[in-house]
């Protein structure tokens, strides 16, 4: 029997999200209407991982959800900081740091390099979340940091996505 009284959607968390879940404010995107956003709290999570997966239950309740939420739907979990960080996501290899702190190469527009600090608000598996040290459309190289020297020209690629 399905309890109507609230409206839950159960997702499998892996370890690296659990405590970002319990701060962050949750939207849902179902698939079947993927420009539709419910906002969602964090009802439940599990004390302990599945042993197959390596992931925790975790149950969010859909807040004001309509008639075109049904059980057993596929939606999209979004996480956001709850303190509305703005933050730039780049790849670990963009990083370097020369007994300075952590630094990324900014490419001006004749493509010369220029040496940057950062401040770093999170590293993730394979990206790292940069809080400072970069404004929006700064161009930044992500792959072969270590191997550059400051002054140094270096062509941009667009289409490289990670």
């Amino acid at each position: 029997l399905a309890r109507l009284a609230e409206v839950e959607a159960h997702v499998a968390l892996p370890e690296t999200l659990v405590e970002r879940a319990r701060a962050s404010v949750a939207s849902l995107t179902l698939w079947s209407l993927p420009d539709r956003a419910y906002l969602a709290r964090l009802r439940e999570v599990s004390g302990s991982a599945d042993l197959a997966t390596r992931t925790y239950a975790a149950r969010f309740t859909i807040l004001a959800p309509d008639d075109a939420v049904r059980l057993g739907m596929s939606a999209t979990l979004t996480l956001r900081a709850a303190q509305g960080l703005h933050a730039a996501r780049l790849p670990l290899t963009a990083l370097f740091s020369h007994g300075k702190g952590a630094r990324v190469w900014v490419v001006d527009a004749a493509g010369r390099l220029t040496a940057r600090a950062v401040e770093i608000a999170r590293y993730e598996q394979r990206s790292v979340l940069i809080s400072a040290g970069l404004a929006d459309g700064d161009k930044v190289v992500a792959l072969g940091a270590q191997k550059l020297d400051a002054g140094m020209t270096v062509r941009t690629v667009e289409s490289l996505s990670f």
